[in-house]
């Protein structure tokens, strides 16, 4: 889930930034074990998604990549060629939610997964949110809180409202606990719960995006 993460925010530094009219938000609420809200602010990093690019757009942005990685020109297109006609880069959404103090400070990312654009669609629709061994239809989250991570203890669930080329909003509930796995021996054992909004804008230029 973390190389998926990495691997989006990667492909993002190629896609040609919007300069969009409004910069979006999100927010989150922490209850229960841990009392705390951040909120987040809109651009090339704070949503993702192979809807908003048409398949040449996609293409281009490929042989962009390859042409930075210096490889054959002529393999550069054809495998450029190859991944646009699988339709698929950074996946059909993800969200990420980062406040001001950092990644470290506080961050909430709702991946794509195993998700194509036929399991998450270009709709509003509702989702249940895991943290492992997600199937279809379900979207991964990773979620950082002063440094810990935390991991859902049951589904919860993604609210889009809208989901066009104006970008996507909605809402997201769910509960966690500490992820015993993922932090060192000494963390603190905590459960909470999580709720929030978010209202974010096609980043990149494209067909696609108004």
């Amino acid at each position: 889930m973390r190389h998926a993460a990495a691997v989006a925010l990667v492909m993002l530094c190629s896609l040609p930034a919007l300069a969009a009219r409004r910069e979006g938000t999100c927010e989150v609420r922490v209850m229960g074990g841990l009392q705390l809200a951040f909120s987040g602010k809109g651009g090339t990093q704070s949503a993702t998604s192979d809807h908003w690019l048409s398949p040449e757009e996609m293409r281009a942005i490929y042989e962009k990549i390859h042409s930075r990685m210096k490889a054959d020109p002529k393999k550069a297109q054809a495998a450029a060629a190859k991944l646009a006609a699988k339709g698929t880069m950074s996946g059909p959404l993800s969200i990420h939610c980062i406040s001001a103090g950092g990644i470290q400070s506080a961050s909430l990312s709702i991946l794509s997964g195993q998700n194509t654009k036929e399991s998450v669609p270009f709709k509003p629709g509702a989702y249940p949110l895991v943290t492992l061994d997600e199937k279809p239809g379900e979207l991964p989250v990773a979620l950082r809180l002063k440094g810990v991570n935390y991991m859902l203890t049951v589904p919860g669930v993604l609210v889009l409202t809208r989901f066009d080329g104006r970008g996507v909003a909605g809402t997201f509930k769910f509960t966690a606990r500490t992820h015993s796995s993922a932090n060192k021996k000494d963390v603190t054992e905590r459960t909470i719960r999580v709720e929030g909004s978010f209202d974010l804008p096609c980043p990149v230029k494209s067909r696609v995006c108004s």
